[in-house]
């Protein structure tokens, strides 16, 4: 089994790195997610990709869909010292394989990489019930970049094809997108995400 680690602390990268390589499980590493995504181009396919929340080009969870682009169906998971239950909800909801805290107990973590890159799904951080929209307030303050860009689109009335073309992107990554602002702005179509948008003065 091959797992690629994505952070920018050394000494963790050691630590994991010596529980996993304990225990069978080939590791590469890398310190950003551009490293990481040449990583994935050079070395081949992974069994699995752990991203760190915080590292430099993740802007938000928008690094989860970059990763999932360029690893062609090698799950992603992301990992933090701790993660908002909104910022969970967005990553399990565009595909991520998985959630973990980096302070877990060796095998936990030997499990939980083994279940992820199985194919199943493991969210170590709770998600307690809803309470309200997923953007609070002012969905908008939270926008990714991508989503921002992809939101600009919609505006300019574009379908999800001609967004992918002008934005170089595959049309599943701009639809996992669209899916993300329809959320966060409580719409039920792209349409009405738009509508929401312009009434925030997001556009």
């Amino acid at each position: 089994m091959r797992v690629l680690i994505v952070d920018d602390q050394e000494m963790l990268l050691e630590v994991f790195d010596a529980i996993l390589s304990r225990n069978r499980i080939t590791v590469e590493t890398a310190v950003d997610l551009e490293d990481a995504l040449e990583k994935i181009t050079e070395k081949g396919r992974f069994d699995l990709i752990l991203l760190d929340y915080n590292i430099p080009g993740m802007d938000g969870v928008d690094g989860i869909l970059r990763a999932l682009e360029k690893g062609q169906g090698t799950p992603v998971a992301l990992m933090s010292g701790n993660l908002p239950q909104h910022i969970v909800r967005d990553a399990m909801q565009i595909g991520a394989a998985g959630c973990l805290p980096k302070k877990l107990p060796g095998q936990k973590l030997i499990d939980s990489v083994r279940s992820m890159a199985a194919g199943n799904k493991v969210n170590l951080f709770e998600i307690g019930p809803e309470t309200g929209s997923i953007g609070g307030d002012d969905p908008s303050k939270r926008l990714t970049q991508r989503e921002t860009l992809v939101l600009t689109q919609l505006d300019q009335g574009k379908d999800l094809s001609a967004i992918a073309s002008e934005l170089g992107l595959k049309e599943v990554t701009v639809t996992f997108v669209v899916k993300m602002l329809c959320r966060k702005f409580n719409a039920a179509s792209p349409g009405e995400a738009v509508i929401e948008a312009r009434k925030l003065g997001s556009l």
